[in-house]
């Protein structure tokens, strides 16, 4: 019973010593070739370049009246930023207004009373010199007719040619008020006034600084009560925008790159942060001296610590292409093996490695796409 169970321990280490032998793998680390979608990164460095600092001089020479907000303050578009003393320019522009929303008025009045009430009024002529006339030639047939006396026709004649008069004075003082008088005046006028009225509200504006859109305030450099020349720094401000990062990436990532992907940076300044963006732009061009293709990265998240001129190094995920990266037999580059004769790999087979051609497409930096070796193909990491 002894001897049979030592037998049965010793065939079992035979066979164990057998099947290690026929399915041993191959010495060191190896890689087998298989179908396979390749997480594509792009890397490159990029700087903090929008939204810019915007530096806001004074227009005219000003007496500092009021500075209503405080550095680091976060105001809306058309805020107040700055107010100078414009008591002068005030009264100026509020006697500019009253004297075009008079003349407005009297504008306004022509048209709707004097112009009507000559036109009623020539209407009202019109009528009378009909009836003046139909009296005068009735009374002249009288007289024809031996009826009424010579001097009741000259009276009749008389009264007709007043109401005659009468009518075409009207109709003069229409046709020139319609053509070329008092309406026609009083446009030009208003047009003068309005003028007047705007260089004097821009005089106003002129005495104060606010926000062109929403924004922080980064910098005051003036204070109250001081008299600031035209030109002079007032103060500097920040666009209220997402963070926009410049880089350039080889021509080579060209194909892989679109608007949208997603991407990381790091700032060198804070390391240890991993701040979400995006692909905002690939310029549609390439720098042919330096081979390389502009794009902006928009930051996603709200951070802080993020200023401009800031640097940092972008990690990209390249688009997904069909049989470029996405079901392609990808092999790492650390497997190949670069000599002057070209390209070769270790494949593993009957049971040695065996120095192989190959020839591949690169897939960035670290990946290539192997195009004359089977799948399956077990590819050993060169010493």
């Amino acid at each position: 019973m002894k001897k049979r169970s030592i037998f049965l321990l010793l065939s079992f280490a035979v066979i164990a010593i057998l099947f290690a032998f026929l399915f041993r793998k191959p010495a060191g680390e190896y890689f087998t070739l298989k179908k396979t979608d390749v997480d594509y990164k792009i890397l490159a460095s990029c700087t903090v370049s929008f939204p810019d600092l915007y530096e806001m001089a004074a227009k005219t020479e000003m007496d500092v009246k009021k500075i209503p907000v405080g550095e680091g303050q976060q105001v809306k578009r058309g805020a107040l930023l700055i107010q100078a003393d414009d008591f002068k320019e005030a009264q100026n522009l509020t006697i500019a207004v009253n004297n075009y929303e008079n003349t407005k008025l009297k504008l306004k009045n022509s048209k709707e009373e004097t112009y009507p009430r000559l036109k009623e009024q020539l209407n009202d002529d019109s009528a009378v010199l009909a009836d003046a006339k139909n009296q005068f030639d009735r009374v002249k047939i009288l007289f024809d007719g031996g009826a009424v006396s010579k001097a009741e026709l000259e009276n009749t004649k008389t009264k007709y040619d007043a109401v005659q008069a009468r009518y075409n004075q009207t109709k003069l003082q229409l046709d020139s008020y319609s053509k070329s008088g008092a309406a026609a005046e009083l446009i030009n006028q208003l047009n003068i006034l309005n003028a007047q009225m705007e260089l004097a509200r821009r005089s106003v504006q002129e005495k104060q600084i606010t926000a062109p859109y929403d924004c922080t305030v980064i910098k005051i450099d003036v204070r109250e009560g001081e008299t600031v020349a035209a030109g002079k720094k007032a103060l500097t401000i920040l666009e209220k925008k997402a963070w926009v990062l410049e880089t350039n990436v080889d021509q080579k990532e060209v194909s892989f790159l679109e608007t949208g992907l997603p991407c990381y940076i790091i700032f060198d300044a804070y390391p240890s942060e991993k701040v979400k963006a995006d692909v905002s732009l690939v310029c549609s061009t390439i720098d042919g001296a330096k081979g390389t293709c502009n794009l902006k990265l928009q930051i996603k998240e709200d951070k802080a610590f993020i200023k401009h001129g800031m640097t940092g190094n972008a990690e990209i995920s390249g688009k997904k292409i069909e049989n470029v990266n996405v079901n392609v037999l990808a092999l790492p580059s650390k497997y190949l093996l670069r000599e002057k004769e070209g390209n070769f790999v270790l494949v593993y087979k009957d049971k040695k490695a065996e120095k192989t051609a190959v020839e591949f497409t690169p897939i960035g930096e670290k990946w290539v796409g192997v195009k004359n070796l089977p799948e399956g193909t077990k590819v050993v990491l060169p010493k």
